[in-house]
C-alpha cells in the first residue's frame, strides 16, 4: 500500500508500518501518530482540532426505501473540508473519538444533534 497524507507536507516517516501498528476500528486504523482511513489516506492526529459524531442514514437505491442508520466521525483540521469517517456502530464511533482524545487531549469534542442543527448551534 502507498499511503499518502491528507494534508500536503504533513507526513509520517514510515506510514506503512505505522498503520500496521495501529488499532483497527471498522475500516479505519488509529496509531499514536495518525488516523488511517480507506483509500490509503491518513491525517496526523496533531492536525485535528475538533471532532464530533453525526448520525445520519445511508440511502440505498432499489432497496426498501429506508436508509440504513450510520454514524459519521467528522474530523476538523482547520481546512475548508472536514474528513468524514463512516461507522456502522455507535460504539465504534465513540471508541474512535475517545482514542483520539486520549492520544491528543487538545482535541475539542463537539456535540452534534438534530436539535442543535435546527437551532444553528451544531458544528459546521
Amino acid at each position: 500500500m502507498a499511503w499518502s497524507p491528507y494534508l500536503e507536507g504533513r507526513a509520517v516517516s514510515d506510514p506503512k508500518s505505522d498503520a500496521r501498528s495501529g488499532i483497527r476500528i471498522e475500516q479505519s486504523r488509529i496509531s499514536r501518530n495518525a488516523v488511517y482511513f480507506p483509500k490509503e489516506k491518513y491525517l496526523l492526529i496533531s492536525d485535528i482540532r475538533r471532532t464530533w459524531i453525526q448520525s445520519t442514514t445511508l440511502s440505498l437505491v432499489g432497496c426498501c426505501g429506508k436508509g440504513i442508520p450510520v454514524f459519521v466521525v467528522r474530523l476538523d483540521h482547520g481546512g475548508p473540508e472536514k474528513v468524514n469517517i463512516m461507522m456502522e456502530k455507535k460504539e465504534n464511533a465513540d471508541k474512535m473519538v475517545a482514542l483520539l482524545c486520549e492520544i491528543n487531549p487538545s482535541i475539542r469534542v463537539e456535540e452534534w444533534s438534530r436539535e442543535a442543527q435546527l437551532a444553528g448551534t451544531a458544528p459546521r
